[in-house]
């Protein structure tokens, strides 16, 4: 073949190379795809959160924090996750979303930048302090916020939600455990700040009252948590049949005196009309008070006649308590009379430490449940109608104590014998789901259906759901009264061991679960492997690995080198005979 021949034939190759190029930019600028090729398509968004990005109507603009030089390398990956999360997020929701990285401790003046650190974290910012490598050689302590903030702009007024990286973290510790489950929670906590700020319709979530539940001072941490996403009253019922019409769900927590028939009719019919419900009841009750000055006491049935109606719906809550070996401790006094106070902890059976259930959107990824008196849950009846799941259990190593209890801080010397604990995995938490048959069918009084204008259900209208706690006190924060005032402790926060458990986040994702339209909390059941090196196959075959590392690559290389030059010289030896 001649020179000119083979010149002209790759100039063709490459015209045609070239027209291929601009052919596959142009078609993709047109069709968009995108390949996800690890094991749990950590790079793929859940379906409801493209459908929510590609029908928002106006601008979402999202300020991130975690920005900066020689962050430490955990903080690098969640920035780098973060980045890669924004992006994927402007695939679907086009020019309705701007995002931006901002350096909080970017000022060089000392004065300005504690400043800024003051305003994000009254902002609602969570922040930690780390050691960072400076440029010149030195280190520094400076704040690490892994927070943003979200801002959508709507009928002319603007809304602004912080969003917090390490929301469920229970410790300012930051390891690779607590670094990948704020990546696996970013979708999640980015799409319901957005969607909370951007609807139209915020659902109502009513706090029943007047049968003796939580204090408004004891169940504050959980109305200022649900008050982010729904607007929440305390409602009296006080025998109204239409006092719960304007709400979309309603929680009972901790009664402790009865119920009368009327307001158990009225949150029947709630129910029979869609209404959901998050029932936190006690079937035992236990005085703390008076634990704490007589050393100990005797449980009492609680009367809030509530358990012939949820047993109707299909879940039973028994007159017993549970003992658990993974239970939280108490501090007790272990110095002799008259000698100075010597605190240690000792495990107080009655108070459980519940391990979430990973497979369940509503428990994932949670840290433990601290609960105080709990009740086992036995899900009862058939009915097809009515899809029933646990939420939480006990321990592999539970027993019950049947009503009246004696309760002893005496208890705390017995040692955990597994063998004194051999029941198993007791539900405290219950969902129920589906179409519920009225309580209240075919024995109505007739004074409650008198109102020509109230139409009375025998059975739901739509499906509709509830979830039962057997424990009341899970939603009830401490109240602490040191300085004089009251001043209430988040929900979950143990006082003794300053430790924070996930009761929270629980409830709140029950009540997201609850009003969940649009299956946002389907987001939270990705799960992102966190593949760590085996530090034992490091330390023990160091030198079979570096000899690897080095090696192979040079011989990979020689390989290839000497096949090329066998293809490359048949390949010319041929031209040359011809």
């Amino acid at each position: 073949m001649k020179k000119r021949q083979v010149r002209t034939q790759n100039i063709i190759q490459l015209l045609l190379l070239l027209v291929v190029v601009v052919l596959i930019n142009l078609i993709s600028h047109f069709v968009n795809h995108r390949f996800d090729l690890t094991q749990e398509k950590r790079y793929t968004l859940a379906p409801t959160t493209k459908n929510f990005l590609k029908d928002l109507d106006d601008v979402i603009y999202v300020k991130i924090y975690l920005e900066g030089n020689n962050l430490p390398a955990g903080f690098r990956s969640l920035q780098k996750a973060t980045a890669e999360l924004m992006d994927e997020f402007r695939v679907y929701s086009g020019t309705n979303l701007e995002f931006e990285f901002i350096n909080p401790s970017e000022s060089p003046d000392p004065t300005t930048r504690d400043e800024i650190y003051q305003q994000l974290a009254g902002d609602g910012m969570m922040y930690f302090n780390v050691t960072v490598d400076l440029d010149n050689g030195s280190t520094a302590n400076i704040p690490v916020f892994p927070s943003a903030m979200i801002s959508y702009r709507t009928h002319g007024q603007q809304f602004d939600r912080p969003v917090n990286f390490f929301q469920g973290s229970s410790s300012n510790k930051i390891n690779d455990e607590t670094i990948n489950r704020a990546i696996e929670s970013l979708e999640y906590e980015f799409i319901s700040a957005m969607r909370v700020i951007s609807r139209e319709m915020v659902p109502r979530v009513a706090m029943i009252t007047g049968h003796d539940e939580l204090t408004e001072l004891e169940s504050n941490s959980l109305f200022i948590a649900l008050s982010s996403f729904y607007r929440v009253e305390y409602i009296n019922i006080e025998n109204q049949l239409n006092a719960l019409d304007e709400f979309n769900a309603i929680i009972v927590a901790d009664p402790k005196s009865s119920f009368s028939e009327q307001d158990k009719f009225i949150i029947d019919q709630f129910i029979m009309r869609g209404g959901k419900v998050l029932w936190m009841v006690d079937a035992v009750k236990v005085d703390m008070n008076v634990l704490a000055d007589t050393n100990e006491v005797m449980s009492s049935s609680n009367g809030i006649s509530l358990g012939d109606m949820l047993f109707d719906y299909g879940v039973k809550v028994n007159s017993t308590l549970i003992q658990d070996i993974q239970c939280a401790a108490l501090p007790v006094n272990s110095a002799s009379e008259g000698q100075a106070p010597q605190w240690q902890p000792v495990p107080f059976f009655y108070f459980p430490l519940i391990s979430p259930n990973q497979e369940n959107p509503i428990t994932r990824n949670l840290n433990m449940i601290k609960m105080e008196f709990v009740s086992p849950l036995d899900t009862v009846g058939e009915d097809p109608e009515i899809k029933k799941t646990v939420l939480l259990s006990s321990s592999n190593h539970t027993r019950i104590r049947r009503q009246p209890v004696r309760v002893s801080f005496d208890d705390v010397n017995e040692r955990p014998d597994l063998s004194r604990f051999p029941m198993r995995h007791l539900p405290v938490a219950v969902l129920l789901e589906g179409r519920f048959n009225s309580f209240y069918q075919n024995r109505l009084a007739e004074q409650w259906t008198e109102n020509e204008f109230y139409e009375v259900l025998d059975s739901s209208q739509t499906p509709t759901k509830m979830i039962v706690i057997g424990d009341g006190d899970v939603g009830r924060n401490y109240v602490s009264y040191q300085t004089g005032q009251p001043r209430p402790q988040m929900l979950g926060y143990d006082r003794f061991y300053k430790y924070l458990y996930s009761n929270k986040d629980f409830l709140l994702n029950c009540m997201n679960y609850l009003l969940d339209d649009v299956g946002v909390m389907g987001v939270r059941s990705r799960e992102v492997q966190l593949r760590l090196m085996q530090y034992e196959e490091i330390t023990e075959k160091k030198l079979k690995w570096r000899l690897i590392n080095l090696i192979v690559p040079v011989v990979l290389v020689l390989i290839f080198g000497i096949i090329y030059s066998i293809i490359r010289k048949k390949k010319y030896a041929k031209k040359i005979i011809n």
